[in-house]
């Protein structure tokens, strides 16, 4: 059965923070990237963005759209506010890999968007977002923009405009951009789409960066020569048929030249994971670790007491504010016991440093204890609750 989603009522969104007046800038959205169902916080430049879904204003505003806003600081103008949500919605194109295209500005002093939304309605329940980059690189910025660019045009031969400008950035010169392309195309391994069409460019008499070059990037961005007929269906079949190889291109530029890792990067690494471990053992201690050594006893590090819960979820009472001690260090991993106050419950974590991974092991690392009370009858129900949400699919947080 498909559940049935409650479009929000307006009025109900104005609460906590976005009740408060002040000078704010919202960027009414259509987003191929689900978009949450509730107000969802997003700290990104030090600064709070809020996501607020689609809602019901009734009367002939109608749906409103969804909207990314930030109340401005007093020494902020509207430009300033427009640029950081900018930047923050191509950095999270870029991570999602899904366009969002920016309708209308809008805002005021409540974060107000605009009416008339008609979808498409691509929701989530809410929004796990562990990787939202900030490149401080102002050309790396350019790029991220035009890529969120490149993603939301409907006409395939800009959008291939658009992801060829992002070579352009680093090559400006026509030769340089061909055999950067002919040296690149090899590479492209995760698309499958892009590697379709390279196989079929490389059966013809020129290379594939020639062609590309002279084909696809300059017949959009000239009208005289070679030119892409926006009328002509074989040129624009052609465009569609090259646009997920100029899209590849661009993002392997984005992530090779550039330096700003793709999310399949950033969850291939798991670096993730262990992070804040890592600013607590300390990096030395840590390559030590690593190389399947153990530091002297003495500079194992005290730990500060642990919640471990689920992305998603409003937490596990038996496994909240727990006493954490290293109790052994060896191949490579760190393996911490933590324990209730009551000493009812215990869970054995292991800081897999060789592998960069955060494992538990919900069989034989998980202790509960029964000593007749309430308590004890509470936290073994908390902990089956947290074992079985583990199992359904659950994302591990510390």
């Amino acid at each position: 059965m498909v559940e049935k989603v409650a479009i929000p009522k307006l009025q109900d969104l104005y609460v906590g923070q976005l009740a408060i007046r002040g000078n704010w800038v919202a960027a009414c959205v259509r987003s191929q990237m689900a978009w949450p169902i509730a107000t969802a916080e997003v700290l990104f430049r030090e600064r709070t963005i809020f996501l607020i879904p689609w809602a019901d204003a009734g009367g002939s505003a109608g749906i409103m759209y969804p909207a990314a806003a930030v109340c401005l600081q007093p020494d902020e103008d509207r430009d300033s506010g427009q640029l950081l949500i900018s930047h923050f919605l191509s950095s999270l194109a870029w991570a999602h890999g899904q366009s969002i295209e920016i309708e209308q500005w809008s805002g005021g002093n409540f974060p107000r968007s605009m009416g008339g939304f008609n979808g498409p309605y691509v929701i989530a329940h809410d929004l796990l977002h562990p990787y939202v980059p900030d490149p401080a690189d102002r050309k790396a910025r350019l790029a991220l923009g035009f890529y969120r660019e490149g993603l939301g045009l409907n006409n395939p031969a800009y959008a291939c405009l658009s992801f060829f400008k992002i070579l352009n950035i680093f090559k400006d010169k026509g030769p340089d951009q061909i055999a950067w392309i002919d040296d690149t195309i090899p590479k492209i391994k995760d698309s499958r789409r892009a590697r379709n069409r390279i196989s079929s460019l490389q059966n013809s008499n020129e290379t594939p960066g020639k062609y590309l070059y002279g084909s696809n990037r300059c017949a959009v961005a000239h009208a005289f020569g070679t030119t892409a007929n926006p009328e002509d269906p074989a040129d624009m079949r052609r465009m569609r048929q090259d646009l997920p190889v100029a899209q590849a291109l661009a993002e392997y530029a984005i992530e090779h030249h550039f330096g700003v890792k793709s999310s399949q990067t950033i969850w291939e690494e798991h670096l993730y994971e262990l992070k804040g471990f890592h600013d607590i053992f300390g990096e030395g201690a840590v390559a030590t670790i690593k190389a399947g050594a153990s530091p002297e006893r003495n500079l194992w590090p005290p730990l500060p007491r642990l919640t471990v819960t689920l992305a998603r979820t409003e937490g596990f009472a038996a496994l909240t504010n727990l006493r954490s001690e290293v109790v052994a260090i060896a191949d490579g991993c760190a393996d911490v016991m933590c324990t209730s106050d009551d000493n009812l419950t215990e869970m054995m974590l292991s800081l897999n440093f060789a592998e960069e991974r955060l494992q538990i092991d919900v069989k034989d690392g998980l202790r509960m204890a029964d000593d007749g009370s309430e308590g004890a009858f509470r936290g073994c129900a908390s902990v089956m609750r947290f074992i079985r949400d583990y199992i359904l699919n659950g994302v591990l947080e510390v």
